[in-house]
């Protein structure tokens, strides 16, 4: 099994568990875990997911990586296909760790139970994907080069950053700038460009380098990878595609609106309690702008719908 592979079984997994509420495909890179599930009483699951024909020290690693993760979660679990765990069970002897057997259909079965433990630091979530308000890709460059420029403490980043976006924006009132900068460093970050300090990671330096050079498609081309991947966009446009096979075309944006939000809901990548259609208005827009889908296209007399250009997002689809 591919990596991918081990991933989606646990991810559909958790969406089939009943007391779930949250399910996240994350980076893989601490401290964002290979899956995160978050359940009612709002206690958390950090899973690290490793592929078939690994080594066995590749498989220690991981139990390394699920250890590391008790940190963050109260619950760690390491998940390897079957074969893989009946080769190296005994070697997973770490109380507070979970088991996860992964079948080559997409079965999982728990190995051993995860003992709960006292996180450090816990995340509480309301949505599995990115968390976006508004800026477009040209603002999310500027911001950027903002803050490598800065290259100080977190106190001074902001400051730079408010300073860039009342030039942008236009923003004269300071009771706008802690909603503002929270807006920025939730993207950011669910866009894996900034670390926790608020300094660029590799794919900030990254997306920063292609937006100072002549060729704007590889800009753009990499920041809609980061909308997509990182920040599990692509998960969004699958329902998308979902609904429009289902019903072909929608009376009005308004009533795609609330039928992509109750699936988005139902397939556990936002809570209850998460306004759904509030993002939607900005994560349509933001999709429009990077061309992954068309503007409303009318349908005959039947209505209209948002289009996926498929051939865009192909090239991001593992």
């Amino acid at each position: 099994m591919e990596h991918e592979e081990v991933v989606e079984a646990v991810v559909e997994w958790f969406k089939r568990q009943p007391h779930i509420i949250l399910v996240k495909k994350g980076r893989g890179e601490f401290p964002d875990p290979d899956v995160f599930a978050q359940d009612k009483k709002s206690k958390i699951t950090f899973v690290e997911c490793k592929p078939s024909g690994s080594s066995g020290r590749e498989y220690l690693t991981g139990l390394g990586q699920a250890i590391a993760y008790t940190t963050l979660s109260n619950f760690s679990f390491l998940a390897i296909p079957q074969k893989e765990m009946v080769e190296y069970r005994k070697y997973f002897v770490v109380e507070t760790i979970g088991l996860l057997s992964v079948t080559e259909s997409g079965d999982v079965t728990i190995v051993k139970k995860a003992r709960e433990g006292k996180p450090k630091f816990k995340s509480i979530r309301d949505r599995s994907y990115g968390y976006y308000r508004d800026l477009k890709s040209e603002e999310i460059y500027e911001i950027l080069k903002t803050i490598y420029s800065a290259q100080g403490m977190e106190d001074r980043i902001k400051d730079s950053i408010w300073k860039t976006l009342c030039k942008m924006r236009e923003l004269k009132s300071e009771r706008q700038k802690t909603g503002w900068l929270l807006n920025v460093k939730l993207l950011l970050r669910d866009l894996g460009l900034i670390n926790e300090d608020m300094s660029l990671t590799k794919n900030g330096l990254t997306l920063l380098q292609l937006g100072a050079s002549k060729n704007k498609d590889l800009y753009i081309k990499e920041l809609t990878r980061c909308f997509l991947v990182n920040a599990n966009y692509i998960d969004i446009l699958s329902l998308i595609q979902e609904l429009n096979n289902k019903y072909n075309a929608f009376i009005s944006v308004g009533k795609f609106k609330e039928l992509l939000a109750k699936k988005i809901i139902e397939e556990k990548l936002a809570t209850e309690n998460t306004n759904v259609m509030r993002d939607l208005q900005d994560i349509l827009r933001i999709l429009r702008d990077l061309g992954v889908i068309t503007e409303w296209s009318t349908v005959g007399h039947l209505g209209g719908r948002f289009n996926i250009n498929l051939k865009k997002v192909s090239q991001f689809l593992k």
